[in-house]
């Protein structure tokens, strides 16, 4: 089964385990990539948490719905005393899981598609500020700047990287604590083996999980701060232009036009400091995409 979705191995292995009223506890990547990790024994505990961050007593979590967004935690699922028997599906199983547990890379592009937008966008905003100081700088002796930044996503594809854990998809027969498919994160795994084979091989292992929920962000949206899916918003500081801004949002000069209609601006080069500008979604902006 590998190389299928992973939704596609999870749902067969559900209905096998239907078929012969046997339900097992499942882990499969999203991607469909590595082998799935199906218990022989279901885990013998299931512990489900979520947190809130509240004021005192009364049970508020805030007086902003984005600030809301901060103070809540995702699902956490503790799984105790699930077991795999076997001497090449336990070893197979615990290579698997501790691979699962392990960040994976992806680029800075795919960081800003797949969540880590703050990060990615500060790291952007620095290159754009160093550069915007190269210029001034150069500019204060004379010279000229040769510092280029139409596309700080672009630039950044040969600098750092980001990391992530890779997406699983959890069930447990029709159901389960969590749902069938549900999307997590593997955030922690004991082994304990139990039992080895005359030649030393692990035939049978038990495992302690900790499952996190997986919540994926809209594109282009930033899901530390709860904002609107695809719109955020940009303060104009002293010496900013709608042009500049457009160049840092979306990669290209050119979108200027659609930030400017968004807006109700009749110049986009004189704009007060201070103004909160509407950044409408890439996807609506088709001189804005990022490439």
């Amino acid at each position: 089964m590998i190389g299928l979705p992973g939704k596609v191995v999870s749902d067969v292995t559900n209905v096998l385990g239907l078929v012969t009223g046997n339900a097992k506890a499942t882990l499969v990547a999203e991607s469909g990539a590595g082998w799935p990790v199906v218990f022989s024994v279901n885990p013998s505990e299931v512990s489900l948490k979520k947190k809130n961050s509240t004021e005192g007593n009364r049970a508020v979590v805030t007086h902003s719905f984005q600030d809301a967004l901060k103070g809540t935690s995702n699902i956490r699922l503790e799984l105790s005393g699930a077991q795999v028997l076997g001497a090449v599906t336990t070893q197979k199983a615990v290579d698997q899981l501790i691979a699962w547990a392990t960040p994976v890379r992806i680029s800075t592009a795919a960081a800003l598609e797949l969540g880590s937008y703050t990060a990615a966008e500060k790291l952007a905003g620095d290159m754009v500020a160093r550069a915007d100081r190269a210029r001034g700088r150069t500019a204060g002796t004379g010279g000229t700047a040769e510092v280029a930044t139409k596309n700080p996503v672009k630039e950044m594809g040969a600098g750092p990287v980001f990391y992530r854990l890779p997406v699983l998809l959890f069930s447990w027969g029709i159901a389960g604590p969590m749902g069938r498919n549900a999307k997590v994160a593997l955030e922690s795994v004991k082994v304990k083996y139990k039992r080895f084979d005359e030649f030393g091989v692990p035939v049978w292992a038990s495992f302690d999980l900790t499952l996190v929920e997986y919540t994926a962000p809209k594109p282009f949206t930033n899901p530390t701060s709860g904002g609107v899916p695809g719109r955020t918003r940009h303060v104009v500081c002293q010496g900013e232009n709608v042009v500049q801004i457009a160049n840092r949002a979306y990669g290209s000069p050119h979108a200027w036009r659609r930030i400017a209609e968004e807006n109700g601006l009749d110049d986009p080069l004189r704009v007060r400091p201070g103004r909160s500008l509407a950044l409408p979604p890439a996807n609506e902006n088709p001189e804005g995409q990022r490439r």
